[in-house]
């Protein structure tokens, strides 16, 4: 497992957060930051690998589909004899219970459809 003390660390470079933005001549009011951690932070990379560490099983191994991450960035693949094979393998892996739409919703992370492509 992993030490409370760094769980609760980590915790609080989550909360109580708050940003302005700048840009140009423009300058927002101070507004809350409900997600996301600070780009740049050396420990992001490991708060990744726990965090994303649950979709990575949403694919079993059986019918030639996997699930491969990188920090935040998440690849489905399934082989299939043709397109549609694939593509019902995909939607699967993605709309089943506990799979990757609700582990989506259960973690506030959003999946970028506009990054989706099928080869």
């Amino acid at each position: 497992g992993i030490l409370m003390e760094y769980i609760n660390w980590y915790g609080k470079q989550l909360s109580n957060r708050s940003m302005t933005l700048h840009f140009n001549d423009y300058r927002s009011d101070l507004f809350n930051v409900s997600n996301r951690v600070d780009r740049g932070c050396p420990l992001l990379v490991i708060g990744f690998l726990f965090y994303n560490s649950p979709v990575l099983h949403v694919a079993n191994t059986e019918g030639q589909k996997t699930i491969l991450g990188f920090i935040d960035d998440i690849t489905l693949a399934a082989q299939g004899t043709s397109y549609e094979e694939a593509n019902g393998k995909l939607k699967n892996i993605i709309k089943k219970q506990g799979g990757a739409l609700d582990w989506s919703r259960e973690h506030n992370a959003d999946f970028e459809l506009d990054k989706t492509a099928l080869l």
